[in-house]
């Protein structure tokens, strides 16, 4: 054992270290962690819609389009894109970057439009990442510390949460990781076939979500803090650079230069700034970690030359500092942004106890706190039920049994989720919905936002050109615009019809309210020719003939006459 260390302990540049072997006991101890992660995660995998930060929505609805695009692989995608977002309005193809969709929407097509099959694909990225993880440890330390750390990396509460929500956390997080364990490799052992397969997770996670963009400094400092900074400057590295360069630089191009104004505001928001903003991601650890695992893993940090080898320490601590630094300089503030600082945490929580002891009784006490820890981690994971909400499938699914086609409008809260489920039970695509007539804002109201409709006139204006025959409204949402307390009021005249009250359940608000439906009973098809939408995030409007769209079935809603109407529906759960 002690000249194994010694061996390990030696300069990368000396060329004498090599990458642990696999074996029949880590492929079993990876097996079982990844089985028993599984079941966590898909525990409840059915409950609920989609609501996270409102942009869970946005990511199920996006994916529907990447289905669609790759379904129908249409001649023109460009303009194909500019229908699909006029007609469902929910998806942000610019604002984030494409790789996810992609697997997404291979699953929409394989498993169906569903809220399991958005899920499952962000199970199979978790188990990419836990799996990357448990090999980067498994070559740092050994099998049992791989596995400790995997296990309590993968139940953490803030992992939990976002392993069971269709976020782009995960996924980034995963091809981070799988990224920095190549990288690690290349300095440690300067194998070839590491850093290519860097090149290939690094691009992946850029394409994944911008929160990737920490990878360079990490690589950075890390490659300083293990003395192997002159391999920087080698031109096998410099190609690399060049590789991710090409493969990521496009959709960063284009983003910059349809979406820069947004992206700028993102990068500038100052609501937290200062000694707070400094303080911001260290002041999240607890909430994301919990006081029992961030006092281990500092524990272990202290204790780190007693059991790991310098350079590796200096490792992780580059990478958590890579995170801060990153993150800190970045104006919008979210604890979920740091969630990439995680493993190194549990890297010296696992590794203390597994690795710190090694006289009997010593040994077999940290054991048993490690058991311990991992079978409370166990315990409280299989209780952790992900908030959700639930209710807008079924105002979805009466609209596509009411009638065959129509507009709808639709002003209330997540929008997104409403669209999802719409479409999911609209196959031919014979509805439309618009949720910027009356006013849109560039993703939130602080950065910009355009009241466009004012007045009763206005509004029975807007009903009579968009061909409006369907409403959708909350009762419990925020009014933030006068227009919206203007259309409330009109629905109670004759003109309108009540269709349907569908209550919102919400693991989160007690009274989440209701979603109502209604039905312009002076409806026609749209006077205007052309759909018009205001894009406060884009140099331009999107402007396409309603002629494009079938949502207007005129002869047979003459023949079936007034629609039914629904009563109150049961609360979901």
């Amino acid at each position: 054992m002690i000249s194994e260390l010694k061996e390990r302990s030696e300069p990368a540049t000396q060329g004498v270290l090599a990458p642990r072997s696999w074996g029949r006991r880590s492929a079993v101890l990876l097996v079982a962690v990844l089985v028993v992660c599984i079941a966590i995660i898909v525990r409840g995998i059915h409950a609920g819609e989609f609501s996270y930060n409102v942009d869970e929505t946005e990511h199920a609805v996006t994916g529907l389009y990447a289905a669609a695009l790759m379904q129908d692989h249409p001649a023109h995608p460009i303009d194909y894109t500019y229908q699909f977002y006029a007609q469902y309005p929910a998806i942000a193809v610019i604002h984030w970057p494409p790789l996810f969709y992609g697997f997404e929407g291979l699953s929409f097509l394989l498993l169906g439009a569903n809220v399991v099959a958005a899920r499952l694909t962000i199970l199979a990225f978790a188990l990419l990442g836990l799996t990357a993880w448990f090999e980067m440890v498994r070559d740092l330390q050994d099998e049992w510390t791989a596995a400790l750390a995997t296990a309590l990396l993968a139940m953490l509460p803030t992992m939990l949460l976002f392993e069971k929500t269709v976020m782009l956390e995960i996924p980034c997080l995963s091809l981070c990781v799988a990224a920095s364990g190549c990288w690690t490799k290349y300095l440690l052992y300067q194998k070839k076939s590491t850093l290519f397969w860097f090149v290939g997770f690094a691009s992946a996670a850029l394409l994944t979500k911008q929160n990737s963009v920490y990878l360079p400094l990490f690589c950075l400092a890390s490659a300083i803090a293990v003395g192997s900074w002159r391999l920087l400057v080698t031109p096998r590295v410099l190609w690399s650079v060049v590789g991710v360069a090409l493969i990521a630089g496009p959709y960063y191009f284009l983003a910059y230069r349809t979406h820069w104004q947004t992206t700028a505001m993102n990068l500038a928001d100052n609501e937290v700034s200062g000694l707070a903003g400094a303080m911001f991601y260290l002041k999240s650890l607890p909430g994301q970690l919990g006081w029992t695992m961030l006092a281990l893993s500092l524990l272990g940090l202290v204790t780190s030359p007693r059991w790991d080898r310098r350079k590796i320490t200096l490792l992780m601590l580059s990478w958590i500092g890579a995170c801060y630094v990153t993150f800190t300089l970045i104006g919008l503030k979210d604890a979920r942004h740091t969630l990439y600082w995680l493993p190194p945490f549990t890297y010296f929580a696992a590794g203390m106890l597994t690795r710190m002891f090694s006289r009997p009784p010593l040994k077999a006490v940290a054991g048993a706190a490690a058991v311990v820890l991992l079978g409370s981690s166990l315990v409280s994971a299989w209780s952790y039920r992900r908030p959700y909400i639930s209710g807008y499938s079924a105002a979805a699914k009466a609209i596509t049994q009411i009638a065959p086609s129509g507009i709808i409008l639709f002003d209330g809260d997540l929008p997104g989720n409403f669209i999802f489920f719409l479409r999911a039970d609209d196959p031919h695509r014979h509805f439309l919905v618009l949720r910027k007539a009356l006013y849109t804002t560039r993703i939130e109201k602080r950065w910009g936002s355009q009241e466009l409709v004012h007045g009763r006139e206005a509004v029975e204006d807007l009903l009579r050109r968009d061909g409006v025959r369907f409403i959708g409204i909350s009762d419990h949402t925020s009014l933030d615009f006068e227009v919206q307390q203007t259309l409330r009021d009109m629905l109670q005249s004759k003109q309108f019809k009540l269709l349907g009250r569908f209550p919102i359940f919400s693991t989160w608000q007690p009274d989440a309210g209701n979603l109502l439906l209604y039905e312009n009973e002076q409806w026609a098809p749209p006077a205007d020719k052309l759909l018009t939408i205001r894009m406060l995030t884009l140099d331009h409007d999107l402007i396409v003939p309603f002629s494009q769209f079938d949502v207007v079935d005129n002869q047979e809603d003459k023949r079936r006459g007034t629609t039914q109407s629904y009563e109150d529906q049961p609360q979901a759960k």
